[in-house]
């Protein structure tokens, strides 16, 4: 039967070139019934299983003893026979190939997962590769929608990405340029004016002239702009939103956006995507899962919204677009985080070919895959019955486009079925097993969370951080995927960079891009375009490699993230690291400096139940930290600084401490925690989470 298993578009282009010119030429139709009679019989041979010596006809006729090897996995032998009939053609052409001593190993595809069913083996030979590796099979829309994102990316490299490659060779001047226009453009607002920006010549005459600012030195300009959008007192341009953050005071920053802002957040995309599919194309094959803030939370009294420039992206995108994505915009607005991540897992489950997942924070991985594991036989039944549950609090409208959008197969539903029987805890891996990219946070207290849930994919999928990224800015695009790498946003803010032991020691001289050195550390100062003037971002990077000369960025901690109780300076990432050397399946951690009794409380939530000894891995953890900072170690063995004390948290503390934090104004689809604080200033109790 496999001579007859052939694509039926293939068919109809073999009859167009092997029967139509014989026809348009006269040929009779005896003659055209015999050769099909001869192609047919010879397609039977060809294929058949059974021993058969052809001898010298081997010479002549394209035989099974030649075309086995045709069908070889090994593409040496394979590359040769391509005789349909006859095999004069390979014997003229040199790509017969006959060895007499020995038979084919293994013949057929290299993917043991090619798929089986008639439906998916008509949409199966579009998709690249497919009989090699072990892909998705998606639709004739979806095949359409990857067409135009290959040329999208393609068009994108033709111009964008080529100016942004040739920008990247000046990045200084374009730094300047930049500086300079930002001052021009602002030299009437009231900090333009307060700072005479129309006198400024150059870079050092702005270094010399402009104090650093806090957002507390902006708070009142921001708001009367919003109040009267025409008076343009903080930035010449108009608030399109605002972007919401903690601040250091109980009312949250207020960050503008403005269309200057969009425009540059978009282009800055659009590189990322050309970076992101250049090292993992096969993320953009199947479906994505991506997660975000809704584009409007709410609305200031001056009728701005207040949301997210992420959430605004994925809700504006072109419906052809949208197609990719398995969750629709509205179900982000969902208040209840449960009810929302219930809403997300039921709309992925439908789908098996899932390739890139998108989330800023990894935790979120965590989070889906208790959820699953909590409400799996809900789940499957609201997905049969296609309707949710309804105690789930979901607004009726949301939940009835939720419920529009859930089409499961019925093979799929009893694929979910065994996977749900047969593993006690199911993880991402059995579901999606063509997940080939998460772009999630990979820095600073994210990497705890994130070595988790890489646990729970596929052994195959590949991070790329999405970049240093802040509510008040974009400020990397992640060229290295090796080590995180990226590319400061430089041809849209200026920026500015204080060695963080000099920052520490109250200076406040700062280096520019073209300054820093590599496996250093900085405090990062940005302008940026939407109005902040040589603003503190109290954040630290560190310089991880250059591209033609530019420094590639990760983000390390908040400047915040160190304490120092009797002299040892611990910072965040020396933490991290040490807790990293324990390989713990962690959600969450949290260390407190204690300065009353001279000890860190550590306190960590697993992302599984494990046996574990608190005090032993109090002693490792404290032995780890001494590697890290020999002042620690010293004022240890002093016993200056007392042993480290390690308690348990109870399941869904990470997530009471997000709710809290996003009550407060911290944007939910960014919030990220600061690993080392001192419990004097922390704002949660964690006590009433201790496990016993």
């Amino acid at each position: 039967m496999n001579t007859s298993r052939f694509h039926p578009i293939e068919k109809f282009m073999q009859f167009l070139m092997d029967v139509i010119p014989f026809l348009l030429l006269g040929v009779s139709p005896k003659v055209l019934a015999l050769h099909l009679v001869l192609y047919g019989v010879n397609g039977f041979f060809q294929h058949c299983n059974i021993q058969l010596q052809f001898g010298w006809l081997n010479y002549l006729v394209s035989s099974s003893d030649l075309h086995r090897w045709h069908h070889s996995q090994k593409i040496e032998e394979s590359n040769y026979n391509y005789g349909n009939n006859i095999i004069l053609w390979d014997v003229l052409f040199g790509s017969f190939y006959w060895p007499k001593n020995r038979n084919v190993s293994r013949i057929g595809l290299l993917n043991e997962e090619y798929p089986q069913n008639f439906s998916d083996q008509l949409t199966a030979p579009l998709i690249q590769d497919i009989d090699k590796k072990n892909k998705p099979v998606i639709g004739i829309i979806d095949l359409f929608i990857n067409w135009g994102i290959r040329r999208k990316v393609s068009s994108l490299k033709k111009s964008l990405y080529n100016d942004f490659e040739h920008d990247v060779l000046h990045f200084q001047n374009v730094q300047e340029k930049v500086l300079m226009t930002f001052l021009a453009s602002n030299k009437n607002t009231v900090i333009g004016k307060k700072y005479h920006f129309e006198t400024i010549k150059n870079v050092e005459d702005y270094l010399n002239k402009v104090l650093i600012q806090q957002y507390e030195d902006f708070r009142a300009l921001i708001m009367q702009q919003a109040a009267s959008p025409n008076s343009f007192s903080f930035v010449q341009d108009p608030f399109m939103m605002f972007n919401k953050t903690s601040g250091s005071t109980a009312e949250p920053k207020l960050i503008p956006i403005t269309e200057q802002t969009f425009n540059h957040l978009q282009q800055s995309q659009q590189i990322s995507l050309a970076i992101q599919y250049q090292w993992v194309p096969e993320a953009y094959q199947g479906k994505i899962l991506g997660i975000v803030s809704p584009s409007i939370d709410s609305m200031t009294e001056y009728d701005i919204p207040i949301g997210s420039a992420s959430g605004h992206f994925y809700k504006n995108m072109p419906k052809i677009v949208k197609r990719k994505y398995v969750v629709p915009h509205r179900v982000f607005e969902i208040e209840h985080f449960e009810d929302k991540y219930y809403s997300i897992l039921l709309l992925a489950l439908q789908h098996k070919n899932i390739t890139y997942i998108g989330t800023a924070n990894p935790s979120t991985i965590l989070k889906l895959n208790e959820l699953l594991n909590t409400y799996k036989w809900d789940l499957l039944r609201d997905l049969k019955n296609k309707k949710i549950r309804s105690d789930r609090n979901i607004k009726s409208d949301i939940k009835k486009r939720i419920q529009n959008s859930l089409k499961p197969s019925k093979k799929r539903l009893v694929e979910i079925e065994s996977i749900f029987t047969m593993n006690e805890n199911v993880t991402f891996k059995m579901l999606w097993p063509h997940v080939a990219l998460l772009t999630s946070w990979s820095g600073g207290s994210c990497g705890i969370a994130l070595s988790s849930a890489l646990e729970l994919l596929p052994s195959k999928t590949q991070v790329i951080d999405p970049g240093y990224l802040s509510s008040e800015f974009r400020g990397s695009i992640t060229l290295n995927p090796k080590n995180q790498g990226g590319i400061p946003t430089f041809q849209h803010h200026f920026f500015e960079f204080i060695p963080t032991d000099a920052f520490e020691n109250g200076d406040q001289k700062s280096l520019l891009l073209n300054q820093l050195e590599l496996n250093h550390e900085y405090y990062v100062i940005i302008t940026t375009d939407s109005g902040l003037v040589r603003y503190q971002m109290n954040d630290i990077i560190r310089v991880v490699g250059f591209h033609h000369q530019c420094p590639l960025i990760v983000f390390v901690q908040k400047g915040n993230g160190i304490t120092n109780i009797t002299g040892e300076k611990l910072h965040e990432g020396q933490a991290l690291k040490a807790l990293e050397q324990l390989k713990l399946p962690l959600a969450f951690a949290q260390i407190l400096a204690d300065e009353t009794t001279f000890k860190y409380h550590v306190y960590l939530e697993l992302a599984h139940p494990i046996l574990l000894d608190k005090h032993a891995l109090a002693e490792q953890l404290d032995s780890f930290i001494q590697l890290q900072n020999s002042e620690y170690q010293e004022k240890r063995k002093s016993n200056r600084l007392k042993p480290i004390q390690i308690q348990f948290l109870k399941n869904g503390t990470y997530d009471s401490i997000k709710k809290a934090s996003v009550a407060k104004g911290q944007n939910e689809s960014q919030f990220k925690t600061i690993l080392l604080q001192y419990q004097s200033k922390y704002p949660f109790d964690l006590k009433q989470y201790i496990q016993e």
